[in-house]
């Protein structure tokens, strides 16, 4: 009997859904799409191995994408405006980025991406939002 009250509490705990709205201001036309990777932790930023991706077609001035369901902690958010919808960001011949780019706490590149630190976010309990801005 107690192991069935105990499921039923279970079953009857809330789960909390977090929410992320990305803004992103500036996007330059409507060419092609935005590539959106959302990263949970510094190690996993620095592997390379995105929590959650969005693809969302572009519009010049400011575009939104929304992540469901994502749990509370520190993440970084990095896009590309692919407007020749190659699905890669070009580059020059010295790797400066050809493409729009962006990041999350509005982190700007400098003589390569920006530290972690700079594009860190923490996402917490219920909605959130991050506004940023794409340089091109």
């Amino acid at each position: 009997m107690k192991v069935l009250i105990s499921t039923l509490a279970l079953l009857c705990t809330p789960v909390m859904a977090n929410h992320l709205e990305l803004q992103i201001n500036n996007v330059s036309n409507e060419q092609g799409k935005v590539y959106i990777e959302l990263f949970k932790g510094e190690q996993n930023y620095n592997a390379g191995k995105s929590h959650l991706q969005n693809i969302i077609s572009a519009k010049a001035g400011t575009i939104k994408a929304n992540f469901s369901d994502i749990e509370s902690g520190e993440y970084v958010i990095r896009f590309f405006h692919d407007v020749n919808s190659n699905a890669k960001l070009d580059t020059n011949f010295f790797g400066i980025p050809t493409e729009g780019v962006g990041f999350s706490n509005n982190a700007t590149m400098q003589f390569g991406p920006p530290k972690y630190q700079d594009m860190a976010i923490t996402i917490k309990n219920g909605n959130n939002l991050e506004i940023t801005n794409i340089s091109y």
